[in-house]
């Protein structure tokens, strides 16, 4: 227990020094990755913008949840009542 507290408080003094000082290193990171991911962004968007049909179709069984759901209460209740 007192190894994983040492460990914990070393690891946490770690993680914020290099939180703060990774910054100062690399000074434009920050901003070349968000332009980076605005131009992924912009050429997907105009890569999509002539599709008017939805790429995925997703198929959610709610009849089928909400038929087992009554089909599995009316068995749990027909166990209890059977052994009770």
């Amino acid at each position: 227990m007192g190894n994983f507290v040492l460990y914990s408080i070393v690891g946490s003094i770690v993680l914020t020094l290099l939180l703060n000082f990774l910054p100062l290193v690399f000074p434009n990171f920050a901003a070349t990755t968000m332009r980076k991911l605005e131009e992924s962004a912009r050429r997907t968007i105009d890569q999509h913008e002539d599709d008017n049909q939805p790429r995925v179709k997703v198929f959610f069984p709610w009849k089928g949840m909400l038929i087992g759901s009554v089909i599995l209460t009316i068995l749990v209740n027909v166990i209890r009542m059977f052994a009770g």
